[in-house]
This record gives C-alpha cells, sequence and structure tokens, in this order.
C-alpha cells in the first residue's frame, strides 16, 4: 500500500470539496462551512483562525480516510481508478451522515444553542444538504482512486491486472 500518496490524494480530496462548499455558500447561498464547523469545536469565537484551525482539521482527516479508502483498493477490489473511488462513497456517506448527527454531543456550540445541529445526514438543514453531503463524497472518492493508480502486486508481476511485462 502506498500510504504516502494515498494521504496526499485525500488531502487534494478534501481540499476539493471545501472549494466546492464553499462554491455552495457563495453561488448557491447554502450555509454549510464544515472548516469553520470544526474549528469552532476547539477555537472561538468563530473567525478565520477557527477556520484555518478547521481547514487543516479537515484535510488531516480526508487524508487519514483516504488510507482506508488504499486499504480497500488494495484489499477488497485489487483494483483503484476514478470510478471504483466513486463506488467507495456509499460506505463514506454513511459514516459521515451519522458522524454529523453525533457532532451536537461533542460541539460546545451546539450544545449552547450558538450554532445549529446540523443531523444525521445534515438532514436538519434540508434535502439539498443531504444530497450534496453524497456528492461531495463521490467526488472525493474520485479523486483518490484517480490519483491512487496504478496498484503493483509484485508477487504476481501485475499492475491493475496486467502484466507488468508483456
Amino acid at each position: 500500500m502506498n500510504a504516502g500518496r494515498a494521504f496526499v490524494a485525500g488531502m487534494i480530496g478534501g481540499a476539493a470539496m471545501s472549494a466546492m462548499m464553499w462554491m455552495g455558500r457563495t453561488l448557491m447561498g447554502m450555509d454549510v462551512n464544515l472548516s469553520m464547523m470544526l474549528g469552532t469545536m476547539f477555537v472561538q469565537p468563530p473567525g478565520a483562525v477557527a477556520w484555518i484551525v478547521g481547514f487543516m482539521m479537515h484535510l488531516i482527516i480526508s487524508g487519514l480516510i483516504a488510507l482506508l479508502y488504499a486499504w480497500g483498493f488494495e484489499h477488497v477490489t485489487h483494483r483503484a481508478g476514478w470510478l471504483v473511488g466513486v463506488g467507495f462513497l456509499l460506505i463514506h456517506s454513511i459514516g459521515t451522515g451519522l458522524f454529523m448527527g453525533m457532532v451536537p454531543a461533542m460541539h460546545p456550540m451546539i450544545r449552547s444553542g450558538q450554532m445549529p445541529a446540523p443531523g444525521f445526514f445534515m438532514a436538519n438543514k434540508g434535502a439539498m444538504y443531504v444530497v450534496m453531503l453524497f456528492v461531495l463524497h463521490a467526488v472525493y472518492g474520485a479523486i483518490v482512486g484517480a490519483m491512487y493508480t496504478p496498484i503493483v502486486h509484485a508477487q504476481d508481476g501485475a499492475v491493475d491486472g496486467r502484466p507488468l511485462h508483456a
């Protein structure tokens, strides 16, 4: 398993997700700011420092999750690629959706009523946010899958099932 490649791919996927959330806020008025939500768990008041802390947290978490994707590519599907990465979105989205429902137990501003709870799968914000959660994770999976290829298995001398020497 190429952990370094996976981690970097995950960070790039996380950055792409953050960019898409920014576009959703800017172009569509969607009030989702994962970086601010993560950052204000540890830094208050909400502001630039909290956003930077949250953005860094999101990139690190994204890199760590990509290690799970890489394990799946290596040991479950025995291949990677953008489409295989998108295929992992269901498991990843379910985990994230469930986590979003548990955030109020960990977040001081949600517990105190200063910030609204997102709800499981962000459902408290509406159906569009649930859809967005899955779309964002599809983009993440596509990036991680595309950047992780090819998988080389030295024991069978193949890359993604194709012989190394023809």
